[in-house]
């Protein structure tokens, strides 16, 4: 422990002013803080002495333990500084060692001597410096899919009845295309995240990229066909796992909000768009009568996927939900009209 530092810093922490002594006026040996002085000599007027302030500096050996300074108003003495041990007035402020009574111990008790019915402690952190642009890599989703189905009803005899009789089999219907809701996952893995300050790091701008992962599990016998026309068909067999997966690549920009910047814990909201590319669709299916069966192909699916998402909670774990604008199948190679939507936990931090 530095005494100069010391001292120094119990003078700042006294809510007075220092007045500067001009070399005219003052004498360079002088210092006055308020009505207080401390001088170096013996020089000081006799009233300067009434105030006056002595320093005593112990000069023995590094080796010794007791050695300090000592700064005394009168007969008192107003604050005691060595090694281990800072005295303001009646307040002691310990730094045990190894070896004495209390080392280890945590709690003010423990390092803290004095009266202290009329003394606050408080501890101040240093304000947290925050970036203008943060990054934040490998955010996790976890959520339930599901379609909201806009195809009309007449659509689908009108567009599958011929093929499908041609192939002895049924057309789909609204009813037949419901999922199971349980069993439809969405999950998402944001690869990078960065968080842009817009105003004072309330309002920020967070974009990212990362893949989408859809999985739609059907109620019914549904399948897909590679055929010319992909065609989507009432199957025959009965199905243990039956699902569709498609997976995005998808750039979200969002406009977001933070109650408190310097604190983690904070409301965070987000609200926006993203973009997705489609990658890849497969189908797969666990039957008695063909076992397990994948299948990979288009499936007459929309390459574009445009949804608008969001974000709501507090600290590192939080609710988001997404909703597409754009149809999952090819207006332009089918008649389907149906939109994803997914809903879950987002663990983040940011």
């Amino acid at each position: 422990m530095k005494r100069a530092i010391l001292i120094a810093s119990i003078f700042l922490s006294v809510n007075v002013i220092a007045q500067t002594d001009t070399a005219s006026s003052k004498k360079q040996d002088t210092i006055r803080i308020g009505n207080m002085v401390i001088v170096g000599d013996n020089t000081a007027s006799t009233e300067e002495k009434q105030h006056v302030v002595n320093i005593t500096i112990d000069s023995k050996s590094k080796h010794n333990r007791n050695k300090g300074v000592k700064i005394y108003g009168g007969v008192d003495t107003l604050v005691s500084i060595n090694d281990d041990t800072v005295k303001v007035g009646r307040l002691k402020i310990v730094n045990k060692r190894e070896g004495t009574a209390g080392y280890g111990q945590k709690n003010w008790e423990s390092i803290l001597d004095g009266d202290f019915k009329k003394t606050n402690i408080s501890i101040e952190r240093e304000p947290k410096k925050l970036k203008p642009i943060t990054t934040n890599w490998w955010i996790f989703d976890l959520g339930f899919a599901n379609l909201v189905d806009n195809t009309a009803p007449l659509m689908y005899a009108a567009n599958y009845s011929l093929p499908y009789q041609s192939m002895m089999l049924s057309a789909p219907t609204s009813t037949n295309l419901k999922l199971n809701n349980l069993k439809s996952s969405n999950v998402n893995i944001w690869i990078v995240q960065q968080k842009l300050n817009l105003y004072q790091h309330y309002w920020n701008l967070k974009y990212g990229v990362g893949i989408e992962m859809f999985n739609f599990r059907f109620e019914q016998p549904i399948s897909f066909s590679n055929t010319p026309g992909n065609y989507v068909y009432f199957d025959n067999a009965h199905f243990k796992k039956n699902k569709l997966f498609v997976e995005y690549l998808t750039v979200p920009i969002q406009l977001n909000y933070q109650s408190n910047p310097e604190n983690n814990k904070s409301f965070y909201a987000s609200f926006g768009m993203s973009a997705g590319y489609l990658l890849q669709s497969h189908t797969k299916q666990i039957s008695e009568e063909r076992g397990k069966k994948k299948m990979n192909g288009n499936f007459d699916l929309n390459n574009i996927k445009m949804s608008t998402i969001g974000e709501l909670g507090v600290g590192s774990i939080r609710l988001y939900g997404s909703y597409s604008m754009t149809n999952l199948f090819d207006k332009n190679l089918t008649s389907f009209d149906m939109n994803p939507f997914a809903i879950g936990l987002r663990f983040s931090k940011f």
